[in-house]
């Protein structure tokens, strides 16, 4: 089931997903009916083009209906989920905000300002899918370094995130061959780290990294902070980066539902802040350590990134505390004064940033 399916990053996920060989059915949950319907059609059309069969059906889900849903998930019995839902998607305003940013003297975008817009869907989804008893599996695309953290607090940790590190580390993979002329699945690429590191200069947001070759350690022959600046950039397109995103999601996802054992890279795992290196099984990412890094210091480094990204800290019961120019963001450019964002105010929160950038334009 891809939540939020019919969407601009659903979309993707969902031509991927039906496209793969072995899928036998593929559920397209949102509310807008016209074009979820034509999605359905169209992938099931397309798929037996290719001598593909899976059923594609769309299904209207309204997350603010929590019954209606939890009756849903106990008819469909989804084995994996993809919430690919948010109240307002960040390419709408993004180039809003870059140049607001210049302006104020602030060097990030600082992505926790707008946690409430994502954390809303995936935590109504969240409370359902635990309503419903039912065993699946969820994997969140929605800003999952801070909102799986969040949900954690209560409870309510989806079992993976997907995108955010995941795309920096393929496209890294992909530059390393292109400067080795070296086939990219030979590439092994070992990484610790925060979404902030996706908004600010390389280098400015602490990391773990290791690189292989085969065998062999070659970390040290690359810039670190160049290749990485690289790599970030290869994973935006000229519009926005809803295709590598969506391709994130449906990697981890069929890897979960799979239990393929595979290794690779997710955010918001256990719900910890930030990405790490992880085992995709059924029963979840296993974070899998290099051997000379302990728990501790990943859990450290991503703490220190979600400050960079805008968050002070998270508390027990999942209350978030913003950072000092996180408040200043939102109160000199939103005209919205937030200090601190309660589980319970997260949909009012929501609402009021929503229509604070429709006021600037977005």
């Amino acid at each position: 089931m891809v939540v939020g399916g019919a969407g601009i990053v659903g979309t993707n996920a969902v031509g991927y997903i039906t496209h793969t060989p072995g899928i036998e059915r593929v559920i397209i949950a949102d509310m807008n009916e016209s074009r979820g319907a034509m999605l359905a059609n169209g992938n099931t059309l397309s798929t037996a083009l290719l001598g593909l069969y899976p059923k594609v059906e769309f299904q209207k889900m309204d997350l603010s209906k929590e019954d209606a849903v939890v009756l849903i998930l106990e008819e469909k019995k989804p084995k994996a989920i993809l919430n690919m839902a948010t109240m307002f998607s960040s390419y709408s305003y993004a180039p809003l905000i870059e140049n607001r940013l210049k302006e104020l003297g602030i060097r990030s975008r600082l992505a926790g300002h707008s946690f409430a817009k994502d954390f809303v869907p995936i935590y109504k989804l969240m409370k359902a899918v635990k309503k419903s008893k039912i065993d699946t599996r969820v994997v969140n695309i929605a800003f999952p370094d801070h909102t799986n953290p969040v949900l954690g607090k209560v409870g309510l940790a989806p079992t993976s995130g997907a995108g955010t590190i995941d795309l920096t580390v393929e496209a890294m993979k992909m530059k390393i061959a292109e400067k080795l002329n070296a086939p990219i699945h030979n590439i092994q690429v070992t990484f610790v780290t925060h979404h902030a590191l996706r908004a600010y200069p390389a280098g400015d947001v602490p990391y773990f990294l290791r690189i292989r070759l085969g065998d062999e350690d070659i970390t040290k022959k690359f810039d670190a902070n160049k290749l990485i600046h690289e790599s970030v950039q290869a994973t935006f397109g000229q519009e926005n980066n809803a295709m590598v995103t969506a391709s994130s999601g449906a990697k981890i996802t069929l890897n979960i539902l799979n239990n393929t054992g595979i290794l690779g890279h997710a955010p918001g795992v256990k719900g910890l802040p930030g990405g790490y290196p992880v085992r995709l099984t059924w029963n979840g990412p296993e974070i899998i350590l290099p051997p000379d890094m302990s728990m501790e210091e990943a859990k450290g480094l991503n703490d220190v990134g979600m400050k960079m990204d805008g968050i002070e800290k998270i508390e027990d019961d999942g209350t978030i505390v913003f950072t000092e120019p996180t408040i200043r963001l939102m109160k000199d450019f939103l005209g919205i004064s937030w200090n601190r964002m309660r589980i319970s105010e997260a949909e009012k929160m929501a609402q009021e940033l929503i229509a604070a950038y429709k006021r600037a334009g977005a």
